[in-house]
């Protein structure tokens, strides 16, 4: 059979003493680490929520749809309502596929919150001037809302940069948006479709009608608004640099995006200020700011498919990496490699201990919060656990590929256990095959001296009494040869029974080995026999029994099957930690597939040295004789 791979070892960890030592991982974060796996599992299936979210989406879209094409109020209403379905029906496509593929965050919600809000821009595009002018209110929470966006991508959450850059954005909307909004007559949205037919509808937020402030204002906000450009710039170009391998595959596609329209939109709100040729939709800055917004909601779309395309391109990866490696330290550092993270550590579960360990057998603490590492446990189907991965917190914002390497590692040490339990139940049934042999040999050895010593004793203790009943009986001629036929069928019982003892187990095996035993045999043959048997030394009783049995079954066979003319040669030599023999007779021959022996000789001879882990070899052809040859591993 062929060898196996070493099995992953996991040594149990050390006892530790009561209000000592670590905190162990239990039901608690299994429990949690099951509410994941569920909701994983529910991927394939539409769920409720998520078919509500997206009625609600297509009738938000619909409607600022036709509030914008029946009004009539901007330049392109069918372009501007286009624009509004796009980005509505986008955020909340992409915020349904986060909420589904990182059920743990709350960004999905916010991509669905965020494409709602966008259906009221729709207001900007209104012929009724109140509510005209609430939509063109609605510009600053809803740039708000878009720059919260970008900086809280992929968590959810600011950090201190990120409020920063936020509570500096909402002042200059405090500063400068709601003041000129307060103060001008003349608004209008900020999206170049949004550019008002003369004249806009009135603007019903108008507190007092000085121009000259709302002037001022308006450069406030412009500056502003670059400023916050700039400053969102700089701090997604520092976070991407800092950022690991596998969260800037994350941040990739959804940063490109968005810095190009932030960009594009702050040149936009500058052009403006210089000329208002500038205003025209159809300019090319302002092509650029509609393209890349309809393009904002699709970027965090990429950013989904493109973690499950490398998801699945490291789980080939690692699948081959796998075939290579069969210990847990090999198997620690392909999922390293496959995380790109160098400081991830496998745990194994200890179903006895009820707790993870490593793989030096210390037990596995929870990382605690804040801690910059996160621990996700990996089971069977039937939900037992089997192995947990402590890694990097970043890969937490791309759990398909961390599935993919639990998944894989959970194959791995499933397919290394199905191999121990092969390799276990093959040297138990080699064990046992062996034990039935040696047994075999005992039960022989007793029973040839049972015979020796039982009835062939008492058969020979007969023919001594009939040879003395004969001395007795001279003067009845006719009784003398009734006895001596008597004494002469004695005889050839006693001959058969001694043969059949020594098949049994022959004396000469035990006494001086295997060639002397196989000299005997060949001279009991009843064809030509061709020897050269070698002294191999003496090895287990179990493997002497087995070779002897075996050349004495092949003898035989060539001797009933060969033919009258048959010659047989018959080998036996010895190879480092090898005894070997070989057979060869130059008879009729037969096609081994066909069982020429009955089912029985030859199966025999197999099942014999498969007990005691040796090989036979039985090549034949129909006129071209047969050769059989067998190996037996033995000490040096």
């Amino acid at each position: 059979m062929e060898a196996l791979t070493p099995p992953i070892r996991v040594p149990l960890p050390p006892p530790r003493e009561a209000g000592k030592g670590p905190i162990v991982v239990k039901d608690a974060v299994l429990a949690d680490d099951r509410r994941a796996h569920e909701s994983v599992a529910t991927r394939g299936r539409v769920r409720r929520d998520e078919l509500v979210l997206a009625g609600v989406g297509v009738a938000l879209a619909a409607a600022a749809a036709a509030v914008v094409a029946s009004a009539g109020v901007v330049v392109d209403p069918d372009g501007f309502a286009l624009l509004l379905v796009a980005n509505v029906l986008g955020f909340v496509l992409a915020g349904i596929m986060w909420r589904r593929s990182r059920p743990r965050s709350s960004y999905g919600t916010l991509l669905v919150a965020f494409g709602f809000l966008l259906a009221f821009g729709a207001l900007a595009g209104a012929s009724q001037p109140l509510l005209f002018s609430l939509g063109v209110l609605l510009d600053a929470p809803i740039a708000l809302f878009a720059w919260w966006l970008i900086l809280s991508f992929p968590s959810g959450r600011l950090g201190r940069s990120g409020r920063l850059v936020m509570l500096f954005a909402a002042g200059v909307a405090l500063l400068g948006f709601l003041p000129k909004t307060l103060l001008s007559t003349s608004i209008r949205g900020v999206t170049p479709l949004a550019e008002c037919t003369l004249p806009c509808p009135a603007n019903r937020l108008l507190i007092a009608d000085e121009p000259g402030v709302a002037d001022v204002f308006r450069q406030v906000e412009a500056v502003g608004r670059a400023v916050v450009v700039v400053l969102i710039l700089t701090t997604l170009a520092l976070r991407f640099l800092r950022a690991s391998n596998p969260r800037r595959r994350v941040l990739a596609p959804v940063y490109l995006v968005w810095m190009v329209w932030l960009v594009s939109l702050c040149v936009y709100g500058i052009a403006q200020q210089v000329s208002d040729a500038y205003g025209d939709p159809g300019h090319p800055l302002g092509l650029t700011v509609t393209a890349t917004r309809v393009l904002l909601p699709f970027a965090f779309v990429a950013a989904i498919v493109l973690a499950r395309a490398h998801a699945g391109a490291a789980l080939e990866s690692m699948v081959r990496a796998l075939t290579g490696s069969s210990s847990a330290a090999g198997l620690e550092r392909i999922v390293r490699r496959v995380l790109d993270d160098n400081t991830a550590l496998l745990a194994f579960w200890l179903p006895r201990a009820h707790v993870f360990a490593d793989r030096h057998g210390r037990a596995v603490t929870p990382p605690q919060p804040g801690a910059g590492v996160s621990l996700r446990s990996f089971g069977r189907a039937d939900g037992a656990p089997v192995v947990a991965i402590v890694h990097d917190s970043a890969l937490d914002e791309d759990p398909e590929l961390v599935e993919a390497v639990g998944a894989a590692s959970v194959l791995a040490l499933e397919n290394e256990r199905l191999h121990q339990d092969l390799r276990q139940a093959v040297e138990d049934l080699q064990a046992s095959r062996k034990r039935l042999v040696t047994i075999g040999a005992v039960e022989r050895r007793k029973i040839e001296r049972d015979l020796h010593d039982s009835a062939q004793q008492q058969l020979v203790a007969v023919r001594i009494q009939l040879e003395l009943a004969r001395e007795r009986t001279q003067a009845d001629a006719e009784l003398a040869v009734q006895l001596r036929e008597i004494a002469d069928e004695l005889d050839r019982a006693l001959d058969e029974l001694r043969a059949l003892s020594q098949g049994i187990y022959p004396p000469l095996l035990e006494e001086e080995g295997l060639a002397s035993a196989l000299r005997q045999a060949t001279r009991r043959v009843a064809i030509p026999v061709k020897a050269d048997l070698q002294e191999v030394g003496r090895h287990p009783e179990a493997v002497e029994t087995a070779i002897y049995f075996c050349c004495l079954e092949a003898l035989q066979n060539s001797a009933k099957h060969g033919g009258e003319e048959v010659v047989v040669s018959i080998q036996l030599w010895k190879e480092p930690h090898l005894v070997r023999f070989a057979i060869v007779d130059d008879g009729a021959g037969f096609v081994p597939s066909r069982n020429h022996n009955g089912g029985t000789g030859l199966t025999n001879m197999s099942d014999r040295l498969g007990a005691i882990g040796g090989t036979i070899s039985i090549r034949s052809a129909p006129g071209r004789g047969t050769y059989i040859d067998g190996a037996v591993k033995v000490k040096s």
